[in-house]
């Protein structure tokens, strides 16, 4: 593998027929070989085969949990590849130009935007990188902030050590990033990319009254463990805020 190039891992659970990122990154040319799909039993193995099987390629390592799912992708890929790890669940990733998000169409321009990611995290910068949080715009900016904690990882530098605490059901991303901040490293998150995703959340912004009861624990967690790194968001106790002052560069 050539400097900077990548490949694409997506961690799954038991929904063979609805493979919402490998149907867009398929549509946009990218090939099989660059696409891991990691399920966790053999049953899914077999029917993701069935289903997704010419698009990617489909790898069975056992989990019981989203920390560890994740921790399967970066322990067997990220000592040989630069890894783009996405939900399965991604519409559309796209970058903010003349005021509006700008969808990828095709595989080169997936290809240039995550390069120039890798780029910048190469240059020593950074071993991880996320993108904006919100599909909007309006919100988006042409900078790279490099001190932000962010909601979900999804760019990992080759030979990246760290690993996911598999203690946490939620926030296990947001735990990642206090690990690396509180040991004086950055983090970098590009303003301009963002991704449209199909969660299914409720108006309050939750999936399901599981989640919410495991997010507040895991906040509450959060806050005692990296009391450097993070406060309670006072409207939403739900969620984290950084108390880490951001630097940022323009693009």
């Amino acid at each position: 593998m050539q400097k900077n190039e990548f490949v694409y891992a997506i961690p799954s659970y038991k929904r063979a027929n609805k493979q919402i990122t490998v149907d867009y990154l398929n549509k946009s040319g990218v090939p099989k070989e660059k696409i891991f799909v990691f399920v966790q039993t053999e049953a899914d193995k077999e029917e993701y085969e069935n289903s997704i099987g010419t698009k990617a390629k489909i790898v069975m390592r056992a989990a019981d949990g989203v920390a560890r799912a994740r921790n399967n992708v970066l322990n067997t890929l990220v000592e040989s590849n630069n890894v783009v790890m996405l939900d399965d669940d991604i519409k559309s990733i796209g970058k903010l130009a003349d005021g509006k998000i700008k969808r990828f169409e095709s595989s080169l321009e997936l290809e240039q935007a995550f390069l120039k990611c890798f780029e910048m995290c190469g240059r020593g910068w950074a071993q991880i990188f996320g993108v904006y949080p919100v599909y909007n715009a309006y919100f988006m900016e042409q900078s790279i902030s490099m001190r932000t904690p962010i909601n979900t990882v999804f760019g990992f530098l080759k030979g990246f050590k760290y690993r996911y605490d598999e203690s946490y059901d939620t926030k296990e991303d947001a735990a990642l990033c206090a690990k690396l901040l509180a040991s004086g490293r950055q983090i970098l998150r590009f303003n301009y990319l963002t991704v449209d995703a199909d969660h299914r959340k409720t108006k309050d912004g939750y999936i399901d009254s599981w989640h919410q009861e495991e997010n507040l624990r895991c906040v509450r967690r959060l806050i005692s463990e990296f009391p450097t790194v993070y406060k309670m968001q006072t409207n939403k106790p739900w969620e984290v805020r950084s108390i880490i002052k951001d630097k940022k560069y323009g693009k």
